[in-house]
């Protein structure tokens, strides 16, 4: 077990940070069950309709929050980080024609590889439609972002800055900006630029960047609303924010209930929104536009760290799951693909895509 300093001190929180209704509990005494910082934790669940946020309470105090990234994978690089970049490096036949399947795909729907992708490398690009997995991959890999030679782009928690790379390589002008001094050094490995500190002690000009993206951040954010506001002002009009964050009325999260700790990640997930919270806040914070969609991308992590955890009450993050976990996962994503027919908001991921209005 992990050596920790002294708990994180909390403070009561018993009204919806999103809408300001009442809540109901929602889980109880929850462990840390990937970097065990100690402590047991409480969520409650929005009572409002059109809002079922969910969120800690007891809240863990700002000036605490470092203590539950000790041993955080930022410090090494996520597990998908590093497989990505084992992939990209990979020369075995399966990954040569999934980058001739990636770029193909990107050129098609995104505009990128312009006059390197032509012909029959765009026409394989359509093999994506077969695998629903690989589409919602490829969308977030580009984060749902359509060509801008040169433009600007922040990309908010950098992580080991694998993400800044790939936008940098498909024309962006990149940087990112991320809390975590080891993270920082992890994507300046990289060659990235990273910024340390919070975004609004960057203090970049006022209608500066034409896209702002994130991935599995607004949920650690203590006050989320300013965040969404500050990336607001920093957008050009017309310009472009992407968050990606974990669903709490996903498919996953119904099948395993209690066993979904994965998603939860107390203390280090303050919230984790469902599709209308996620939208209400965008809105609250200036953006006119604000397209939301849900995808099935980590239902099949989803599946593994919490067949781990059921079994065991930990998951090693990173490790090498058990054959029959890994073909459990593929049949949760098949599953998932028809429940997303039914139900677009059932998947493990929501996507905000929030746009400037030219008027702002």
């Amino acid at each position: 077990m992990n050596s920790y300093e002294a708990e994180i001190r909390s403070k009561p929180c018993p009204r919806c940070p999103v809408c300001g209704s009442t809540g109901k509990i929602f889980y109880r005494d929850l462990e840390d069950a990937f970097f065990g910082v100690p402590g047991k934790w409480s969520s409650r669940k929005c009572s409002n309709r059109d809002c079922r946020l969910v969120w800690l309470d007891p809240m863990p105090l700002e000036e605490d929050l470092p203590k539950a990234y000790q041993n955080y994978f930022t410090h090494h690089g996520s597990a998908s980080a590093r497989w990505i970049e084992k992939a990209e490096q990979s020369d075995s036949m399966g990954q040569r024609l999934y980058r001739l399947v990636k770029k193909g795909y990107h050129r098609n729907k995104y505009g990128y590889y312009r006059g390197a992708v032509e012909g029959w490398r765009r026409m394989i690009g359509y093999l994506a439609y077969v695998h629903p997995g690989w589409r919602a991959n490829l969308d977030s890999n580009v984060f749902y972002l359509s060509a801008i030679p040169g433009g600007r782009l922040l990309e908010i928690g950098s992580g080991s800055g694998q993400q800044l790379k790939i936008m940098c390589e498909l024309g962006w002008g990149a940087e990112g900006v991320d809390r975590d001094p080891d993270a920082k050094k992890n994507a300046e490995s990289k060659g990235m630029k990273v910024n340390l500190g919070e975004l609004g002690e960057q203090h970049f000009p006022d209608n500066y960047f034409d896209a702002v993206i994130s991935n599995h951040v607004i949920e650690h954010v203590y006050e989320p609303e300013n965040l969404m506001r500050e990336v607001h002002r920093i957008l050009k009009p017309g310009g472009r924010m992407v968050f990606i964050t974990p669903n709490i009325g996903s498919f996953g999260h119904r099948v395993f209930k209690n066993a979904d700790l994965m998603f939860m990640d107390s203390p280090r997930h303050l919230y984790v929104f469902t599709a209308p919270s996620l939208k209400r806040l965008a809105v609250q914070a200036g953006f006119d536009k604000a397209k939301i969609m849900t995808t099935l991308r980590h239902s099949g992590s989803l599946y593994i760290s919490d067949r781990s955890i059921s079994r065991t009450g930990h998951y090693d993050v990173g490790s090498r799951p058990p054959l029959k976990d890994r073909l459990g996962a593929k049949g949760l994503q098949a599953v998932e693909l028809v429940v997303l027919q039914l139900k677009p908001c059932a998947g493990e991921e929501i996507v905000l895509i929030g746009e400037k209005g030219f008027g702002r």
